[in-house]
This record gives C-alpha cells, structure tokens and sequence, in this order.
C-alpha cells in the first residue's frame, strides 16, 4: 500500500483526500454529489472522477487508486443495498464504506466519546461510546432529514401553495418565491424535478427570512429546531462529553437551541474527510 484516500460524499458534492500511509495529505479535490441512495451511477462517477482529480492534484498516476486503501464517508451508505453496490464497482485495494455520520464524527471529536449532529443537505446523527458507533436520521430526503437544507427548503415550497390556496397567511417570503416561479403550476413542474440539493439551494433565503422577522420562515425553522433538539437528546447527548454540531446548518440551529447545548459544543477538530483519511489510515494497517 503506497497511499491512502479518504472520500466525503452527500447531496451537494464529494471531496477527496490521497494520503502517504501516515496520514499526510498530498492532495484533494471537490467533485459533484456523492449520496448513493440518491443517484448510486451518478454518485459512483463522480466519486472516481474525483479521486482521480485528487490523484492528479498529488501529481500521482490515476492507476495508483487500485493500490489504495480508502474510506468512504457516503450518505445513503445506511440504506437499502446501495453500499453493497458500489462496494463491487470500486477499483481500490481495500475498501470500506460507511456514513458520513461516522466519518463526521471521527473527524470533529477525534478518540473521545460524544455526539455530532450534521446537518447540510441532508442530516443524520452519531455517537459513540467505549468505541462503539451509533447513528441517529441518515433516513434520506423522503422521510428523513429533518433540520437539513433540503427538508427546510421543500417545505417553504410546501408553505407557498398553502398560502396561495388561502390556507395559511402569506409572508413576504413565500410571495417572493411564487413570484419567482410565477405561477402555482410552474412551481409544481419544476420542483417535480428537483433533488435534495435543488431544494436546499432555498435554505440560505429562509435562514435570512427568518431573522428578519417572516412568519413563515420562523414556522419552519421553530418545527425543525425542535426535531434536532429531540434527535439530539435521543442520540445521547451529554454536556459533560464531546459535542459538536456540524454542516451548513449547524450553527444555525445551535444558536436556536437551548443554552445547555449551546454551552456544551466544542469547536470540531476536523472535518468529515479528515475522519475518513483517519479511518482509511486504519483500514490500511489492518491485515
């Protein structure tokens, strides 16, 4: 084994890290998105294509993955058979696929026991404790994700035909963004097509909406903000143990939650792809 790679993947995009066995990094790269369950062909081709850009970028062959021990931090990686799937399809020596809970929180907390919560696109939960991993959400968009950008966004879209339809009050919010598809119907249309990353492109507009006083914003912010706070307390949180919150969306619900979390979270020690070159380092001195 010559080097070693630590992959990221979720709804937005992947990264990727190509390392000397000891763990020093000598290149990366940021590729399209990785979340299997989502698109498992398109997560697969952009997960080669950019390890092959962080190959690149250490002025290393692309034939050298095949010698590579690497760890796979992926959403979805906790669903139906996506990771048997691409475990079969992979070109690496040694190969091990897990969720980015899991490299998340290696990356953010270390050796130490505590949670993370990390909520991006999508949102899951991990903790650990004498060593042992355990992982909360990670459902995916249809169910799941909870406090993530795509869930947040789907439903100010949700919030908008309620509006119109006279069910609820209008906001400034939703009355911008039905004008900016112009019809109820245009609205319906594109969002058919939409994926988890499409409508987590709303969330930075309800996040801003939602200090500046719109009802509807506050809405949903109120709803989730109180689902991450069970899902916390049902993870195992403890303020006497690491924790971090993590992701676009991270700090934002922190500060919407109670004092005791807030004066519990720590700054994290890395990020999820640090966790997986850690990982991958393992992977490599195992037999």
């Amino acid at each position: 084994m010559r080097y070693i790679i630590g992959v990221d993947g979720g709804g937005t995009g992947c990264r990727v890290a190509v390392a000397r066995p000891c763990g020093t990094v000598l290149g990366q790269a940021k590729g399209g998105a990785a979340n299997i369950a989502t698109n498992l062909e398109a997560a697969r081709a952009n997960i080669i294509a950019t390890t092959i850009e962080a190959l690149n970028a250490a002025g290393l062959p692309a034939d050298d993955a095949n010698t590579a021990s690497t760890v796979l931090g992926l959403a979805g990686a906790n669903l139906g058979d996506y990771r048997a799937r691409l475990m079969a399809s992979l070109p690496f020596a040694k190969t091990d696929i897990i969720s980015d809970a899991e490299t998340t929180l290696v990356g953010a907390i270390g050796e130490a026991d505590g949670i993370i919560g990390a909520l991006g696109t999508g949102s899951v939960y991990g903790h650990r404790k004498d060593g042992i991993f355990t992982q909360r959400g990670g459902w995916g968009f249809l169910l799941g994700d909870d406090g993530s950008g795509a869930r947040i966004g789907r439903d100010i879209l949700h919030r908008t035909l309620l509006a119109h339809d006279g069910i609820i009050p209008h906001s400034e919010l939703t009355q911008e963004i039905l004008a900016d598809y112009k019809t109820p119907q245009k609205l319906i249309e594109q969002a058919q097509h939409y994926a988890p990353k499409d409508f987590g492109a709303l969330a930075p507009r309800i996040v801003a909406a939602d200090k500046a006083g719109d009802e509807n914003a506050a809405a949903i912010m109120a709803t989730h903000t109180e689902i991450v706070r069970k899902s916390l307390d049902a993870i195992g949180f403890d303020p006497s143990k690491a924790f971090c919150m993590l992701g676009g969306l991270g700090e934002v619900f922190l500060k919407r939650l109670p004092m005791r979390y807030q004066n519990a979270a720590h700054t994290p020690l890395g990020n999820a792809l640090d966790g997986a070159v850690t990982l991958a380092r393992q992977l490599g001195q195992t037999p």
